[in-house]
């Protein structure tokens, strides 16, 4: 048995209408899934930017305690160097005052020697 089934003309565009909607909303996902990619690499660009903006921002406060760590241990090693040389003053100051009471003291005491062996 043959069965026989009329369709209308307006059935005919329905269906013509269906398929433009169908074919205009796979277009449209297209485009969002596109726009989405898009958005999804911008964003990881943008991050790749950020990320090495704090690298560089980072290195560089490294960059600056370390000269701020070398220029105080400079200072410190100064400081220690001025203290040493300081205290070598004195110690040498020390010893001419003393080696001059000494020198006072061996030229009396060899000009009584001198005295008793000569002048006696």
């Amino acid at each position: 048995m043959v069965v026989f089934i009329s369709f209308s003309e307006d059935f005919f565009c329905t269906m013509a209408e269906v398929v433009q909607e169908v074919k205009k909303a796979e277009k449209d996902a297209k485009e969002v899934l596109e726009e989405a990619e898009e958005t999804r690499k911008e964003k990881i660009r943008d991050a790749e930017q950020r990320a090495e903006s704090i690298i560089q921002e980072a290195e560089e406060s490294a960059d600056e305690r370390e000269q701020k760590e070398l220029k105080r241990f400079r200072d410190e090693l100064e400081d220690e160097k001025d203290s040493i040389l300081e205290d070598a003053e004195i110690k040498a100051s020390n010893v001419r005052s003393e080696a001059s009471r000494n020198e006072d003291e061996a030229v009396d005491f060899l000009m009584e020697r001198f005295e008793e062996e000569f002048l006696g």
